[in-house]
């Protein structure tokens, strides 16, 4: 049979397979350079065609195989993780079933999850992992990773605004709101909320992360106002609060590759006199952006580099016409008497929406067997207060340890984030958030951590995926990150067809 290697692509919260085709397309680009000239008829992936071109396969070879769930779409995804697990679950067996029906071998199996994609992919590995025999025992673990996923839930930061947001966020989104805010405690789970459970140390979904070899998390440094830097790269602190305090270089595909604090002691400001710097600005040469944006200091005010600034948009771009200046923000002046139809229509639309939702939840909870998941470990409530408080200061030891590293002022490694200089509120992080961080990041010690950096954008959460470039332009800019990404999950496989001793030659199927 057709060995294959089997990549899920897992979107976002009330997204479809539409918002990854970008990632689809770059994957399949890779696994088969000629299908990239092939159009695709069916983005969403509802009726899946071999775009080989060739009828000669090597029988050897690692065939690339790209699958987009289409039960989760739209507002399914609110009826939450586990539900939608449940479901993408269920859809991998008829896929496997019907690959197997064309002579193909699942020999491999990666995960790909975007946004809530990502806590998806996390409880859809465990349930595979529970069945017996577990899933992983038949097809090989390659690689898990995750884009602007809120691993540890949505952060409370104490301002007004972020207290008002929460307040009011944790009532939407029916009972995927309450499990991304860790308001759900299921009596199955033993009082704990889903993201507690999932972060069990001895819980079958570290488990099941554990097996894959190869894993990647992709956070937004900057300017995602929908899931922050430390939920997505599962962190304590937001070193990026203030980059204002920091020596950022980034390549040419808007990736972090190194970042340092600027020191700050009255030897610094006596030496430089005044500090200020422009981490969204971009050089000009020749007419040309140069794609590499600076952190300048300057001795003296008066002495700036000529550089051009490239600032985020003052209005959601949503709210911003394709038009020439001023014409483009004429949709503003409608703003009085848009804005509360708008607000009705959303009022109407979340009761709509949660109603039915729960109801749908009602249906399924009698087909969805929970308990099983659950180790057979005392559980996180039961366990007493003197062990908690020092399992949450290991937890605490464990991660600042890296951080010393840079009291010699070296440039930061991946998994040391500098404490924050900057005046910006830090996350509060609850004692079991704090114990997520520990326990994911020693499930996954060797993950390779990518930090986009789009400061120019208003909200760069949908720049990470180019979600929808025919739309917004300038999301093309993230297009560096979903090659990196792209190039990630294939050459995992690859390694896995070095590994079983095959031609490192991959198709692609969509």
């Amino acid at each position: 049979m057709q060995a294959t290697h089997l990549t899920v692509l897992l979107h976002g919260l009330y997204g479809d397979v539409h918002n990854l085709h970008a990632v689809k397309s770059e994957l399949l680009a890779l696994a088969d350079p000629e299908a990239s000239t092939i159009s695709d008829n069916d983005a969403s992936g509802a009726e899946k065609h071999n775009i080989h071109t060739s009828n000669e396969t090597p029988k050897k070879s690692l065939e690339t195989v790209v699958y987009l769930p289409k039960s989760i779409k739209g507002v399914h995804t609110w009826d939450g993780i586990d539900v939608c697990a449940h479901r993408v679950a269920e859809e991998l067996d008829h896929e496997i079933e019907r690959l197997q029906d064309e002579g193909k071998d699942v020999v491999g199996f990666s995960v790909m999850g975007y946004s809530l994609g990502g806590l998806i992919g996390r409880y859809l590995i465990g349930l595979l992992h529970a069945r017996q025999p577990s899933f992983f025992a038949r097809h090989r673990p390659i690689s898990f990773s995750t884009a602007a996923t809120p691993h540890l839930g949505v952060l409370k930061y104490g301002t007004k605004t972020n207290t008002f947001v929460h307040s009011i966020g944790r009532r939407l989104f029916s009972h995927t709101g309450m499990q991304l805010y860790c308001m759900d405690h299921e009596t199955e789970w033993g009082g704990r909320n889903l993201l507690e459970v999932m972060a069990d140390p001895d819980g079958v979904f570290i488990s099941a992360l554990r097996l894959f070899p190869k894993s990647m998390l992709i956070a937004n440094g900057t300017r995602d106002l929908t899931v922050p830097y430390p939920t997505a790269s599962i962190s304590p602190i937001d070193p990026f609060d203030d980059s204002t305090y920091l020596d950022i270089e980034i390549d040419e595909n808007n990736i972090v590759q190194s970042y340092r604090p600027i020191p700050l002691d009255d030897k610094s400001f006596a030496k430089f006199g005044s500090i200020s710097t422009s981490t969204t600005q971009r050089m000009e040469k020749d007419e040309e952006e140069v794609e590499v944006l600076v952190t300048t200091i300057h001795k003296k005010p008066g002495r700036i580099m000529k550089v051009k600034k490239r600032s985020p948009p003052p209005f959601p771009p949503v709210l911003i016409l394709p038009l020439r200046w001023p014409f483009n923000y004429s949709l503003l002046l409608f703003i009085p008497v848009l804005l509360p139809l708008f607000l009705l229509y959303i009022t109407i639309m979340i009761t709509w929406i949660t109603f039915h939702s729960r109801r749908r939840v009602q249906n399924l909870r009698h087909e969805i067997k929970r308990q099983p998941l659950l180790s057979s470990s005392p559980s996180l409530p039961s366990t007493p207060n003197s062990s908690l408080s020092d399992m949450v200061y290991s937890a605490r030891q464990t991660i600042l340890e890296p951080i010393k590293a840079l009291q010699d002022g070296t440039c930061t490694p991946p998994m040391a984030d500098p404490l924050p200089t900057g005046s910006a509120p830090q996350p509060l992080l609850t004692p079991h958030q704090k114990m997520m961080v520990k326990t994911l990041n020693e499930a996954m010690p060797n993950a390779k951590r990518v930090i986009a950096w789009f400061p120019w954008a208003y909200n760069a959460h949908a720049m990470l995926i180019c979600r929808s470039v025919a739309r917004f332009p300038w999301q093309k800019d993230g297009l560096g990150v979903v090659k990196t990404w792209a190039k990630f999950a294939f050459e995992a496989g690859e390694a896995e067809c070095h590994a079983k001793g095959t031609e490192a030659v991959a198709h692609g199927n969509t």
